[in-house]
């Protein structure tokens, strides 16, 4: 799969024996996703342990499968139109923004609601706000000397969502979706934000957004925010028993200044664990929360990249292995694409990138990739630097490199990827040749 992550499943195999064996692999009943993602989860958590922060950043997506109508076991996707699942997954990322990878995942079916169900009864069975507490506590902690930031969008505004961050003795970013009470009922969030002295301005990169639902496409730009922030006590949920004590935490509340005409301006309202008694402070929390575009990028590269919705598997739990298994796929294409722009990125200084230097390539690289790459480069192999190494991937991809062009990303990186790839298994074909090991 992370040789060819965009082929269906017969394309990545040569021969019926193995075509036959991963479907039974996907729908063995006792194959789990998590028993597929143990090594890999286990490699992320103790990755973490050399950080002293790390953010846990969570996210649901859905899997859409309506146009494959032979599938059992979904749910409805789509606004209740389609059908497929929804995905809960948590990356592991730096406090500089380098993915280490999955940390936990939840595959989730979307029933309808039951006619006339009580409110008691809607509590008492699972929900998909659950999602985000239950994934904070089966994560739980990493080690003693590494705090997780667990990081949310809007969704994750939940009062469970900060006590479990808090019971598990993590700590958390979410972007408020709720005007909620605050400071003993006697308050609502945004107004008492919006009463704060503006502490400061900063400076944020903002993607591109495609067109979704009823909301148009905006390209990506450079937004000027106003800083405010405050501490606050939360509130506890009026008709929820299970909590009855407010929850110590901090606000930082970013709004554009100047937004172009036509443009959605950024307006964050983030609630925090995490101490915020300065500008900087909160610029820190607003520069992690920036992150959290990591994962919108990772759910392209398991869609676009692997394709993992094009899947033919004929049931739910099948699908949930392949997704197990796609999701490393895809961190994967994540990192490629760090590499490449941690080498080529002009504005990271050289001593700490050492692009320029071969015999930094040497020790990351095997020596057939460095053959090939020198080839397509038209120069010595030893004197190939990782910089002209990345640079050469890229334009086998169809990177220009122009003037307005940024740095690659991770589709024009895989692309050469895969043909340099391929001419290594020719170099390697080749010398089973010389070496008269061939069946001929």
């Amino acid at each position: 799969m992370a040789e060819a992550p965009d082929r269906s499943l017969p394309d990545r195999h040569e021969n019926w024996g193995d075509i036959k064996a991963a479907y039974r692999f996907f729908n063995n009943p006792k194959v789990t996703p998590e028993g597929i993602q143990s090594t890999h989860r286990q490699q992320v958590r103790q990755l973490c342990t050399a950080h002293p922060v790390v953010l846990a950043i969570e996210d649901g997506s859905e899997l859409d499968y309506t146009s494959h109508r032979s599938v059992e076991g979904l749910g409805f996707v789509g606004g209740g139109i389609g059908r497929g699942l929804l995905q809960h997954s948590t990356l592991a990322v730096t406090t500089d923004g380098h993915l280490l990878g999955v940390l936990h995942q939840i595959w989730w079916r979307r029933v309808r609601k039951l006619k006339g169900e009580t409110r008691r009864q809607r509590r008492a069975r699972a929900k998909e706000s659950d999602l985000w507490a239950d994934s904070i506590r089966a994560i739980g902690s990493v080690g003693p000397n590494t705090r997780l930031i667990h990081v949310t969008d809007r969704g994750g505004d939940c009062y469970e969502t900060m006590h479990a961050a808090y019971a598990s003795g993590q700590g958390f970013l979410i972007r408020a979706q709720h005007d909620r009470y605050v400071n003993d009922s006697t308050e609502r969030l945004w107004g008492f934000l919006e009463r704060q002295d503006v502490a400061g301005t900063r400076i944020v990169e903002v993607p591109a957004r495609p067109a979704k639902g009823g909301r148009p496409a905006q390209p990506a730009r450079t937004a000027r925010l106003a800083v405010r922030y405050a501490a606050i006590q939360v509130s506890p949920p009026r008709n929820d028993p299970r909590f009855t004590e407010p929850l110590a935490a901090w606000a930082v509340y970013v709004v554009e200044l100047d937004p172009p005409a036509g443009v959605e301006p950024v307006e964050w309202m983030l609630l925090t664990s995490e101490r915020v008694e300065s500008v900087d402070q909160a610029n820190t929390c607003v520069d992690w929360y920036t992150y959290r575009w990591l994962i919108e990028e990772w759910h392209m590269a398991e869609k676009t990249g692997c394709r993992l919705e094009a899947s033919q598997l004929k049931s739910a739990k099948a699908l949930e292995r392949l997704a197990a298994l796609t999701a490393v796929v895809a961190v994967r294409l994540i990192q490629l694409r760090e590499l490449a722009q941690a080498a080529t990125d002009p504005n990271v200084p050289d001593e700490k990138s050492l692009r320029d230097q071969p015999a930094a390539l040497r020790n990351l690289v095997p020596h057939d990739w460095i053959l090939a790459v020198s080839y397509l480069a038209k120069c010595r192999p030893d004197a190939l630097t990782p910089r002209l190494f990345w640079l050469t991937l890229a334009r086998r991809g169809g990177f220009i490199g122009r003037k307005g062009d940024g740095l690659p990303g991770w589709r024009t990186i895989w692309k050469g990827w895969a043909e340099v790839m391929t001419l290594v298994q020719g170099i390697a074909i080749h010398q089973l040749i010389l070496e008269g090991k061939t069946c001929g």
